[in-house]
């Protein structure tokens, strides 16, 4: 038999080849291993911007299609969208995605009757909507919007606002516009 050198096979106590693991490949699979975990730590590091500091959410938009009330509403961030954040210091009440848009009235509809609402909504430090209220109108007066829009809001939820970390209560106005199409 002749000597065994490191670079050939070597019998297994089974009696099978087996291959001599170079001490490079080990510092190479070690090095990649610690560059992953580096590239994660540092990923859960990095700030989330925070919301902006307005009390007024974006616009929602209610506008009639042919046979039925369509409504567009601005989107909102979902549970999905967001990254979890280890600390999050101060932001305002955010909706959340499922909440109902406000429906064009049909009375208020076939009499053409078009404004905006702007309604003044009460957050409680679960999300939840505690009062709600109509601050502000443009456009023909009307008490189905007023309504329409009081009706959808009050069964809103809502992402509670953060001040030092910690949910609060908040306020947050939330415009609304009717607009038949033409």
């Amino acid at each position: 038999m002749s000597a065994t050198h490191a670079h050939e096979l070597h019998p297994a106590p089974d009696g099978q080849p087996r291959h001599a693991t170079s001490p490079w490949l080990w510092a190479a699979l070690v090095l990649a291993i610690l560059i992953g975990v580096l590239t994660l730590v540092r990923r859960q590091s990095e700030p989330v911007p925070a919301a902006p500091f307005g009390n007024e959410t974006a616009p929602v938009v209610v506008a009639p299609a042919t046979d039925a009330p369509a409504v567009t509403r601005a989107p909102t961030a979902t549970q999905d969208q967001r990254k979890p954040a280890p600390l999050v210091r101060d932001r305002q009440a955010r909706p959340l995605a499922g909440n109902a848009s406000p429906a064009y009235p049909p009375a208020a509809l076939r009499a053409g009757v078009e404004g905006s609402v702007v309604a003044n909504l009460q957050i409680d430090a679960q999300g939840k909507v505690t009062d709600a209220s109509i601050v502000s109108r443009s456009g023909t007066r009307s008490r189905d919007l007023d309504r329409a829009v009081l009706n959808a809001v009050r069964g809103w939820t809502f992402e509670p606002a953060i001040r030092n970390g910690r949910e609060v209560a908040s306020v947050v106005r939330v415009p609304v516009d009717f607009h038949a199409e033409r």
